[in-house]
C-alpha cells in the first residue's frame, strides 16, 4: 500500500480491446487492495472506444477481431469510469471517430483521448503520448484526410509519421511517455529466447521501433509505458545524462494481472506497487 498519502498514485493499463467492464472491475479490485483511489489512469492504445457499428467499420483489424465491446454503455452514460482515464491510439482504433479531434478530446466523462500527439499536466506530472505504430513506408507521408475513409485503407490511419515524432520532440520533456509499440533496443539479450520466432518479435533485437526509442532518449522520462505485443516486460534505460528511465510494457486486459501497473511519484521519485493476492 502507498505509504505517502501525498504522493501521486496512478494505474497504467495495457491493450483493452473494448473490454472496458473488465478493466474497471480489475482496477476497482486494485483500489481495494491498496486502500487508495487512483488520481488517474493511463492507457497505452488499442482502447477501442467504439460507439456503434459505424465506428467499428473504421478500425483496421481482421473480421474475427472486430467487436463493439463495452464502450457504448459508457458513451451513453449507462456506466461510468470511476477515475479520469487518458489514452493514446494504437493500431486497432476507430480512427474515423478519434480523428475528428486529432488534437484530443473528452469522449465521455472521465475518458480522454490525448490525440495523435498529446501532452497533459496531471497532478504535476507532464504526461506525453504518441498514438499509432510505425511503418517505414508511411513514416514520411501525410495521413489521408478523414474524407478518404472508405477509399484509403483503414491501416493508413494507424501509423504515426515524421511530423508526429517532430511534434513530440518539440515538447522537450516528459515525466511519463505513452507509446503503443515498444522502443527498440530494450530487450536484454539474456531474455532473447522469450522473444524468438513470435508474432511481431522474430528475435529480441527486432522488437520495437527506432523512433519510439529516439523519443525515450530525447525526453528522458521517469517512466515509459507501452503495449501492443500483449506481453509484460520491465527494464530500465540509463541515459548518458545520468537519468534513468523505467520502461514498463503491459499485456492485454484479457490476459489478466500483467495488463496493469501501479505507480506513485513522491518527492520526484518513481515508486512501483504490486498486487500479490
Amino acid at each position: 500500500m502507498p505509504a505517502d498519502i501525498n504522493e501521486v498514485f496512478f494505474a497504467a493499463v495495457g491493450d483493452v480491446h473494448g473490454h472496458m467492464n473488465r478493466m474497471v472491475n480489475d482496477l476497482r479490485h486494485a483500489t481495494e487492495v491498496f486502500h487508495r483511489q487512483f488520481d488517474f489512469v493511463l492507457q497505452v492504445g488499442d482502447f477501442e472506444p467504439h460507439r456503434d457499428e459505424a465506428d467499428l467499420a473504421t478500425m483496421a483489424a481482421p473480421a474475427k477481431y472486430r467487436h463493439l465491446g463495452d464502450f457504448g454503455a459508457y458513451h451513453k452514460v449507462r456506466r461510468g469510469f470511476p477515475w479520469p482515464l487518458y489514452f493514446i491510439g494504437g493500431n486497432h482504433e476507430p480512427y474515423g471517430y478519434l480523428d475528428t479531434h486529432p488534437e484530443g478530446f473528452e469522449l465521455t466523462r472521465h475518458c480522454h483521448y490525448l490525440g495523435r500527439v498529446g501532452v497533459m499536466d496531471l497532478h504535476g506530472l507532464r504526461v506525453v503520448g504518441l498514438s499509432g505504430i510505425h511503418s517505414e513506408e508511411a513514416f514520411r507521408d501525410s495521413r489521408p484526410p478523414l474524407s478518404a475513409l472508405g477509399s484509403a485503407s483503414n491501416k493508413d490511419f494507424t501509423y504515426f509519421n515524421e511530423r508526429d515524432v517532430e511534434q513530440v520532440l518539440e515538447l522537450g520533456h516528459a515525466d511519463v511517455l505513452l507509446l503503443h509499440d515498444w522502443p527498440s533496443g530494450i530487450v536484454d539479450p539474456k531474455d532473447a529466447a522469450d522473444f524468438q520466432g513470435q508474432r511481431r518479435s522474430f528475435s529480441h533485437d527486432t522488437v520495437g521501433n527506432e523512433y519510439a526509442r529516439l523519443l525515450v532518449d530525447a525526453l528522458q522520462p521517469k517512466l515509459v509505458l507501452c503495449g501492443h505485443l500483449h506481453r509484460s516486460y520491465a527494464t530500465e534505460i540509463q541515459h548518458p545524462s545520468g537519468k534513468k528511465t523505467s520502461v514498463r510494457c503491459l499485456a492485454s486486459v484479457e490476459q489478466g494481472r500483467d495488463a496493469y501497473g501501479y505507480f506513485g511519484i513522491s518527492g520526484g521519485s518513481l515508486l512501483t506497487w504490486g498486487i500479490t493476492d
